[in-house]
């Protein structure tokens, strides 16, 4: 019985040393959005990308993302406008210092390079399911993501209803991670 469980743990370790271990690089990597407001389109992005990702193409059970971002980053290159989505109305930062997203499943697409990837994206302490397209690309020692997705800003409680405001944000990721020296 010993043997059995040295064995499934030598596994388990294996499994996850084969994945590459990559750490997102913060002044390359970028996480857009864009939403409507009085019908026209507010642009911003959150910086301060931190977390793991550890990938193989070849073992997507032993490749997951965890990522965050720092919510207080918030810039919409309106510093008033900032000041308030910073405010608990909205992303609260002092209390929810973080948006984060953790994958649970990774599994193959139909075209090259593109896997779809569900998780949970948390924000201002709500945590929801998600599922998208990612493109991943490894070369230089380097592993390249991007995904486009949309959520409802209202699922995780940042604003109220509002008729000038839209519910749908878009994101836009991309993310430049490296191996750790």
């Amino acid at each position: 019985m010993k043997f059995f469980k040295i064995l499934i743990f030598s596994i388990l370790i294996t499994n996850n040393l084969m994945a590459q271990n990559y750490i997102p690089n913060n002044d390359s990597s970028k996480i857009s959005f864009i939403i409507k407001n009085l019908g026209l389109n507010v642009k911003g992005n959150f910086s301060g990308i931190k977390g793991t990702i550890l990938f193989d193409k070849n073992d997507l059970n032993a490749s997951e993302i965890n990522i965050s971002a720092n919510s207080n980053s918030v810039n919409t290159d309106n510093s008033a406008r900032d000041k308030h989505l910073r405010k608990e109305e909205y992303f609260n930062t002092d209390k929810y210092p973080n948006i984060t997203f953790k994958s649970s499943k990774i599994t193959t697409a139909t075209r090259a390079n593109r896997y779809n990837v569900e998780g949970d994206i948390s924000i201002k302490g709500n945590s929801k399911p998600i599922k998208f397209e990612l493109i991943a690309l490894e070369k230089d020692n380097k592993l390249e993501l991007k995904c486009n997705l949309e959520i409802n800003r209202r699922n995780f409680k940042i604003g109220d209803k509002s008729i000038i405001l839209s519910d749908n944000v878009k994101l836009d990721i991309f993310i430049i991670a490296n191996k750790p020296n």
